[in-house]
């Protein structure tokens, strides 16, 4: 059964919209500004929860963080909408969120009922320090990833709309009528953004170095596409040799993740179980390079040095530690079943010696996990339960 929530708070927030509080006229009464709790004001993670509507708030502490805070998102109390990822701004000001809505009454993410929402999404801005929701921009069905530029003014959503897929396999329509889209949302305005079509089932995105290319997943289709930001045409290039129907893909390309070194996009494949790489130098998909690393792939990212990606992985619940140099697993993590179920996504701090695992839990009863881990010593620090079926997972600074 999924986590209460505090129902009869949320429209209370969602009002608390500007600093100054709400005035109201006649006798000059007024709501005063939300505040900023305690525990906003230090360095913090925030962390989407599918399965009960909520954000988790925990500390950074070593050798085991802190829940802070479990707090209410989205517009509709009584509904699951199913926030799915998120990003911060920057500065850390904000944070943005998407709503999927394809969670009715299923808990559902990124596996199960993932795609198949019936109506749009949205993104939602909400101020770090005390949650107040700043704007929102209504997407496509079944948003995926959220990515903000560097310099904060964009944000963008794919969608990982499996219904249109399938409606396009079985009326046997052209393949561009399968095509899921990408959202590129102005954040100061948050404004109905335009919407285009990249491919089929897109999710895990990733910038270029110079953010004039976006990198787009495209999971049932075994296909990457690579969108120029200036024009919006779309290329896109097979993952692997091998070929299959939609619907039916060997590789599964779920996340994609770029290399600062060099450029490259490295890419989790669910059902191959390894990280493909593209590069963009040549244009083309580097078999070489691929690394196999067992389990499901997930949510990965790199060390400083540009040189070393971490990578999650279900099934076996593990973290790799690759060379992207030489593409060979040069360490492997082994994550107790009791820490970690369903291995999710993982961030490295600027130290690059701990790093921060979101763990699914079982999407149903069993509240999902942020495990810290420590890179250098190979080995898991400690863990906290959150909420239900946690996915997204993003680093905030102390509030001024």
């Amino acid at each position: 059964m999924r986590r209460p929530r505090a129902a009869l708070l949320a429209p209370l927030v969602a009002l608390l919209g500007c600093d100054a509080g709400i005035s109201f006229q006649g006798d000059g009464g007024s709501w005063a500004a939300a505040p900023v709790p305690p525990w906003a004001r230090q360095a913090r993670l925030v962390i989407t929860d599918n399965g009960d509507d909520t954000l988790a708030f925990v500390s950074l502490d070593r050798p085991t963080p802190r829940l802070l805070a479990i707090v209410p998102v989205g517009n509709i109390p009584i509904e699951l909408e199913g926030p799915h990822h998120l990003a911060a701004s920057p500065d850390g000001a904000a944070i943005f969120v998407g709503l999927s809505n394809y969670v009715p009454g299923s808990g559902s993410g990124p596996h199960g009922a993932h795609g198949t929402g019936t109506v749009p999404g949205s993104l939602i801005k909400l101020r770090a320090s005390d949650r107040v929701q700043l704007g929102e921009a209504q997407v496509d069905r079944s948003p995926g990833d959220v990515v903000i530029a560097s310099d904060g003014k964009t944000a963008f959503v794919s969608h990982y709309d499996l219904l249109r897929l399938q409606a396009q396999v079985t009326k046997g329509q052209p393949e561009e009528m399968g095509f899921s889209t990408v959202a590129v949302i102005d954040t100061a305005t948050m404004a109905r953004p335009p919407l285009y079509p990249v491919c089929a089932t897109g999710h895990g995105m990733a910038l270029s170095g110079d953010e004039k290319t976006l990198y787009v997943a495209c999971s049932q289709v075994d296909q990457l596409a690579i969108m120029d930001l200036a024009t919006h045409e779309v290329k896109r290039v097979r993952v692997g040799p091998d070929q299959r129907p939609p619907l039916d893909p060997k590789y599964g390309p779920y996340t994609v993740t770029r290399c600062p070194a060099d450029g490259t996009l490295w890419i989790s494949c669910n059902n191959s179980g390894d990280v493909r790489v593209y590069d963009p130098k040549k244009g083309a998909m580097d078999d070489a390079r691929k690394v196999f690393v067992n389990g499901v792939p997930m949510f990965s990212a790199f060390l400083s040095d540009g040189r070393t990606l971490i990578v999650p992985h279900q099934g076996d619940e593990k973290i790799s530690i690759i060379d992207t140099v030489t593409s060979k697993e040069t360490a492997v993590i082994s994550l107790p079943e009791p820490v970690c179920l369903k291995a999710h996504a993982i961030l490295v701090m600027p130290d690059d010696q701990t790093a921060y695992l979101v763990c699914e839990g079982d999407h149903v009863e069993r509240p999902g996990t942020l495990v810290a881990l420590d890179l250098k010593a190979r080995a898991v620090l400690g863990h906290v339960e959150v909420g239900l079926f946690p996915d997204g997972i993003a680093l905030l600074p102390a509030a001024p």
